[in-house]
């Protein structure tokens, strides 16, 4: 039986391009920008309280390795990282993820205005619903293998 955890069911292979021990980066399949990825743990925690100090620190370690990949195939000096811890902060997907957004001058209107798009307060867009255009798989395809290339050139 599958789980009913998006980043659960075995179905996020396609679209992982980075993993640690405990972590993996996913490129969203609803992207805000070009890049916008998710830093997820491999085993199912809600919440960022469910995570060891270890894990905790392991994550945003990886988040910090994943930015950096972000910024270099994307040609972006800035990222936002965004993590909605509960229902009532705004989560959707009951499995723990940080949002890597890379940025840059002009991507969009306002520096800030990524959040309204996140919280999809702008247009009907909710981050994690089918509401927001999906990438095809064609193009989600190409992101994710020029993003494991990229992090494989790293390792060499």
């Amino acid at each position: 039986m599958k789980s009913p955890c998006p980043f659960c069911n075995g179905n996020i292979d396609h679209a992982t391009f980075l993993e640690s021990i405990r972590f993996r980066a996913i490129y969203n399949i609803a992207p805000i920008l070009a890049g916008h990825s998710l830093v997820i743990p491999k085993r199912h925690v809600q919440s960022v309280m469910d995570l060891s100090e270890d894990e905790l620190a392991e994550m945003f370690i990886f988040c910090r390795r994943v930015s950096s990949l972000l910024q270099r195939a994307y040609g972006h000096k800035a990222f936002d990282w965004t993590l909605q811890d509960g229902e009532p902060a705004g989560q959707t997907v009951q499995h723990l993820h940080i949002h890597v957004i890379p940025r840059q001058y002009g991507d969009l209107p306002n520096p800030g205005d990524w959040y309204p798009k996140l919280m999809g307060i702008e247009e009907s867009e909710v981050i994690d619903s089918g509401v927001r255009a999906k990438l095809s798989p064609s193009r989600l395809a190409r992101a994710v293998e020029n993003l494991r290339n990229m992090a494989n050139e790293q390792h060499s």
